[in-house]
């Protein structure tokens, strides 16, 4: 037998293996899932260019993706209003690691932005990521923080970063979500 064929063998051996054994998302998956899906009208405010707090609007869609191993928040908005108002979108990744029973997030958004952190997961109806950022402005830590344990109300989120390692933190956005 030949080294190729040989590894022919072997290659269709475990991607046949991997095939019939295809795992299952974890449970927890399904269980965010299920109070997150659906399309969500945002309002409140947003940091603008400037620095100062400006009207934020938007709609975010969550819905189940990759086969249910991922939950996927796609955002549209409008920061600021009139002619100086500012267009801005995200998608975002969240799936549950069963190996560390955390949280996973990856966020990339319109402006060349992107972000990676973690959770511990839903407590009381709330969430907070950590998280490192990338931007125009370079690299920060961030703080995505949601409670929904009053849905009538909404479920309010909003964010914060430190561009000093932590030794202040400035809230980025702020608003309430309702489906």
């Amino acid at each position: 037998m030949t080294k190729l064929t040989l590894l022919a063998l072997v290659t269709l051996t475990i991607g046949g293996t991997a095939l019939a054994d295809t795992p299952k998302p974890p449970p927890e998956m399904a269980d965010m899932l299920k109070s997150m899906t659906g399309t969500w009208r945002c309002t409140g405010t947003g940091m603008g260019m400037d620095g100062k707090d400006t009207k934020f609007t938007g709609t975010m869609t969550t819905k189940s993706d990759l086969d249910g191993y991922w939950g996927h928040d796609s955002f549209s908005g409008t920061m600021g209003e009139g002619k100086t108002a500012m267009k801005y979108k995200f998608e975002s990744y969240m799936t549950f690691d069963p190996t560390t029973k955390k949280w996973r997030n990856m966020m990339m958004d319109n402006m060349g932005g992107s972000m990676a952190g973690t959770s511990d997961g839903m407590k009381d109806m709330k969430m907070e990521v950590d998280a490192e950022t990338q931007d125009m402005r370079g690299k920060a830590q961030f703080k995505d923080h949601m409670d929904m344990s009053d849905l009538k109300k909404g479920a309010h989120m909003w964010g914060e970063e430190s561009r000093d390692s932590g030794k202040t933190w400035n809230k980025v956005y702020d608003m309430v979500c309702k489906k």
